[in-house]
């Protein structure tokens, strides 16, 4: 992990910088015009250390702001500067998931705002991008905002002149050459999505106290929830997880890409493919990710919930709940208590002898009254009985 955060500091080659230049001089971005090559996310002109690095996606450049004067340590400021991960995964949306249009994506673990820009720019109609509190999310922001003007401006005016040669189209005799031009230009008018900037916002959001605040328009379920390298701290990977269950329903599609650091990122999955929380994972293959990167040792996998789990009530007065397992059994009180899982909550149920031996440990649990924790919380090992 150091190693790779070193590289990440390295210097490099600034043709990513000129291009930039060349654009900017001629009043216009940079862009597939500009570059008379293919470009490539690997190649030994790019310039990790670059306060300023050029992407490309859909035909439209995203200049991404990276904040170089801060050290970057795997503990803090990993959001200055655009992981490969991330590039990643746009990548991935752009050739596996493509149009969004009337999707909502929520991304976790921002960073620069790559990703969320990509969802947006794929046609998203609520993107929300979000990072911890303060700098984090101030520097998602600034990326954010910047490209999205830009680039829905662009887009408008790009829209409006594929239209005014329609209408030219349909105003005048034109030879047959000429109206075969006019008519690839209707047809790429027609796959144009035009962009607001309203649908791609920020806000700061702790995974511990997963609440967004009231100015956040659309507050979910989301039809995505995007995750890239967020696994490699795993003392996080249980308010990771309630987080995600927070925003998501049962048509939810989480996405995860990481990094095999050997830091404990797959200690992550095996807590979300546990029974008690509600969620399936599937793993999918590495062909999916970008041909540069195949042979890397990335991950990629989806989760969505399990219908059923996404229906459980923690009412005293109605709820039945199935115990799936029993964590404690302490015979020295009276009533008797047993702390057991639903799903994704946990609960200390209390049970007289007598129902305890009528009632089997793997069925429902008698209609008697509990009181629901949350899991994520350290529970006390000797509640007082409700």
């Amino acid at each position: 992990m150091e190693e790779e955060l070193q590289g990440l500091q390295q210097e490099g080659n600034t043709q990513a910088a000129q291009y930039q230049e060349r654009g900017q001089e001629s009043g216009s971005p940079a862009g597939p015009a500009t570059a008379m090559i293919p470009w490539k996310y690997c190649n030994v002109y790019a310039n990790n250390r670059s306060p300023e690095r050029l992407f490309l996606f859909q035909g439209q450049s995203i200049f991404i702001q990276q904040r170089l004067d801060e050290k970057v340590t795997i503990d803090q400021n990993t959001g200055n500067v655009v992981w490969d991960g991330a590039y990643l995964m746009s990548k991935f949306l752009e050739s596996h998931i493509g149009n969004l249009q009337g999707k909502s994506c929520l991304e976790l673990g921002a960073g620069t705002g790559l990703v969320s820009i990509v969802a947006w720019l794929l046609g998203a109609t609520h993107v929300l991008a979000t990072d911890l509190p303060g700098p984090h999310t101030e520097h998602v922001q600034r990326n954010t905002g910047s490209n999205a003007v830009r680039i829905a401006q662009e887009r408008q005016r790009e829209i409006s002149r594929h239209e005014d040669d329609q209408g030219r189209e349909i105003g005048g005799a034109e030879g047959g050459d000429e109206r075969m031009r006019r008519r690839r230009n209707r047809q790429e008018r027609n796959k144009m999505i035009a962009l607001d900037s309203d649908n791609l916002n920020v806000a700061p959001l702790d995974w511990n106290t997963p609440v967004l605040s009231d100015s956040v328009k659309f507050q979910g379920p989301f039809a995505y929830i995007l995750c890239s390298e967020i696994l490699y701290l795993p003392q996080f990977h249980r308010a990771l997880l309630k987080t995600l269950t927070k925003f998501a329903d049962d048509k939810t599609v989480v996405l995860l890409l990481w990094k095999q650091r050997g830091l404990g990122e797959e200690r992550f999955f095996d807590i979300a493919s546990r029974p008690s929380t509600g969620w399936k994972v599937e793993y999918l293959d590495k062909t999916v990710l970008d041909t540069e990167f195949q042979d890397q040792p990335y991950g990629v996998a989806q989760m969505t919930r399990i219908p059923s789990s996404s229906s459980f009530s923690s009412s005293a007065t109605s709820a039945s709940p199935t115990v799936e397992a029993v964590l404690e059994v302490s015979l020295s009180h009276s009533p008797v208590f047993v702390l057991v899982v639903f799903y994704d909550q946990v609960s200390i149920v209390f049970l007289s002898p007598s129902q305890l031996l009528q009632e089997s440990i793997t069925g429902p649990t008698p209609a008697v009254n509990f009181k629901t924790y949350d899991p994520y919380q350290q529970l006390s090992t000797s509640p007082t009985p409700i």
